[in-house]
């Protein structure tokens, strides 16, 4: 009996094909002779057509690697705590699937073979270790310039808003290195990656220190339990809430909520949250930033809970990066 072995790329098939004697190729259900793991990244898939089959072995490579680099980060993450432990988490995660997903856009469609029984299709997805590996330790090296560039901002900038936005910017690209650093030890085999000239931990804890240096009076005069709301946020934020008149900053904050009324059954809040920083001595506004506010419930009492509750959530969420983006004019 005999079957056909097809060597196909990326999204096409290529022409040249072989016949074997007798039997499916190794890799079909163990390791690939012509593909070592000592070089590839491997995926496997299975499909009643080819097309469905590629995707499935793309797929195969993506899931297994993205699970061993997660693994890795979630060892070097584990030690976080507080409301920065969740945050750090998330921002590796998503570090994680951006450069996976650049990985396996290099992905090789690199054989393929068809029962002759049963008519399924088998198709090998391969990524080149080496390639992968240079690319990755190409970008290390253009994050730890960036770092070093924003270290020299923040250590240059008369403006303690200024220093922390530069701060800020050294930090997140650490923490991205710290992601693509764990990507290149699952890529390289040998499991070194590059040495690190700066220690994100150490990076992070300066910033922290910047933050707490920054005094802010919260208020929102129409709404006291806005003014709470703000106030909880800055602490979660790292900065500190200030409630007499020295603080240098004000934080100004407006809630507009419209009640839109049953519809369908449903009660509607909407509404725009909006807050300003200003400078205490000078009066400059340093920035300012809105976001839209819905919620719905069945009653309406419900429903204009959680419209604070949006609101709530939405300045511990976004509030930190929204002051130290005003630094920057952002």
């Amino acid at each position: 009996m005999m079957r056909w072995l097809c060597i196909v790329a990326t999204g096409a098939s290529l022409v040249s094909c072989a016949s074997t004697p007798s039997g499916p190729p190794d890799w079909v259900s163990g390791r690939s002779a012509a593909y070592p793991d000592s070089r590839y990244l491997v995926g496997r898939g299975e499909a009643d057509t080819q097309e469905d089959a590629r995707n499935r072995a793309r797929a195969d490579l993506a899931k297994a690697f993205e699970v061993e680099v997660s693994a890795k980060s979630s060892d070097s993450t584990r030690f976080n705590s507080g409301p920065e432990g969740a945050k750090t988490q998330s921002e590796i995660s998503r570090s994680v699937e951006t450069y996976t997903d650049r990985i396996v856009r290099g992905v090789q469609m690199a054989e393929g073979w068809q029962d002759p029984r049963t008519g399924s299709h088998y198709v090998l997805a391969v990524v080149s270790r080496p390639q992968a590996a240079a690319a990755l330790r190409a970008e290390i090296a253009r994050l730890d310039a960036a770092t070093r560039g924003y270290i020299g901002q923040a250590r240059g900038a008369g403006d303690l808003l200024a220093q922390i936005a530069s701060a800020s910017r050294a930090v997140d690209s650490q923490r991205e290195r710290d992601a693509l650093q764990r990507t290149l030890e699952v890529v390289d085999l040998g499991g070194h990656g590059v040495t690190p000239e700066f220690n994100s931990g150490e990076l992070a804890a300066d910033l922290a220190a910047l933050l707490k240096r920054v005094h802010m009076k919260p208020q929102a005069s129409s709404s006291p339990q806005l003014e709470r709301m703000l106030s909880a946020a800055l602490s979660a934020s790292g900065f500190v809430p200030e409630a007499g008149d020295a603080a240098p900053y004000v934080l100004n904050s407006s809630l507009a909520l419209d009640d839109l009324g049953p519809i369908d059954g449903w009660y509607w809040m909407r509404g725009r949250l909006e807050v300003q920083l200003t400078e205490t001595a000078s009066g400059k506004v340093r920035g300012s930033r809105r976001w839209e506010i819905k919620a719905s419930s069945l009653q309406m009492p419900t429903a204009q809970r959680r419209a604070y509750d949006e609101v709530d959530a939405t300045l511990k969420r976004e509030l930190r990066s929204a002051i130290i983006g005003f630094a920057t004019g952002n």
